[in-house]
């Protein structure tokens, strides 16, 4: 297939180097890193679209993309399948793993002598995409389905707000949260993806839970971000999908947050009201 990549940030240079290593023809649209390849002839031709970029780029992209050709979106700093609903085929992809995590594994699975590294877990990505399984599967790589692409699209955009969270309220020098943290997260995901009609369960796949742990250790630029503020500190200059996340709660009127998740709540007011006073 012909496959184009809309960013290609670290996350989404390992995704484009996974389907390449398959067999796929690639192709980037990232006007920063690309600046003289144009949205359209990035995408002509693509049999798919893959989105990569930050949440907050969607506007700049998504409008002009071909509505019948295939998207899935592995970013995850959406709160809603509504920015793609004209879309005919659309799906998402999650997981647990950083950029360097899937780039060991990817490796390891096409070099025989590095298929027992120790460094290069395997990966498991939850996908609501049909063809997904012929663009990313390797030894070390596999995936698992589900249809509640809401459910994937609301979990990777909740556990970068819970890193944050982890990093403004975890103990001095901490490099992740402790369990009893972990399990208010848990609790309160849950209860936000059924109050938006997304499935409960899908906490249970990588994408969820397994993927939320990940994130809140300090190999997360969300958690180093919430440590940065807690430490009076200047935050890196890299893209923070969870500070995305917040800064655009104001363009879901629809989504829901329950009156019990008083964590989340916690963290999104920490945030806007340290924002307010600089």
């Amino acid at each position: 297939m012909k496959i184009t990549f809309l960013g290609a940030g670290v996350f989404g240079t390992a995704l484009a180097d996974i389907a390449k290593d398959n067999g796929h023809e690639i192709r980037f649209y990232d006007p920063y890193k690309y600046p003289d390849i144009s949205l359209g002839d990035a995408t002509h031709g693509s049999d798919l679209n893959i989105y990569t970029a930050p949440s907050s780029a969607s506007d700049a992209i998504l409008p002009d993309l071909d509505k019948d050709t295939p998207l899935i979106c592995a970013s995850k700093g959406f709160l809603s399948i509504k920015p793609f609903k004209d879309f005919k085929d659309f799906s998402a992809l999650g997981g647990a793993g950083f950029a360097n995590e899937i780039e060991r594994a990817e490796n390891a699975s096409n070099n025989a002598s590095g298929a027992n590294n120790p460094t290069a877990k395997k990966i498991t990505f939850t996908t609501s995409s049909t063809t997904a399984e012929t663009v990313f599967s390797t030894e070390n790589i596999h995936l698992e389905y589900t249809d509640d692409t809401l459910g994937i699209i609301l979990c990777g955009a909740l556990k970068n707000v819970y890193a944050i969270g982890a990093g403004l309220y975890g103990e001095a020098d901490s490099t992740s949260a402790p369990m009893s943290y972990l399990e208010s997260a848990i609790t309160e995901m849950q209860a936000i993806l059924s109050a938006n009609n997304a499935n409960p369960n899908t906490l249970r796949l990588s994408c969820g839970a397994a993927d939320l742990v990940l994130s809140c250790t300090q190999d997360s630029r969300n958690f180093r971000y919430g440590a940065s503020l807690k430490n009076h500190q200047s935050p890196e200059s890299a893209t923070v999908e969870g500070l995305s996340v917040i800064n655009s709660l104001e363009n879901y009127p629809d989504f829901v947050i329950p009156d019990s998740c008083n964590l989340i709540k916690d963290i999104i007011n920490t945030i806007k009201g340290n924002h307010a006073t600089k």
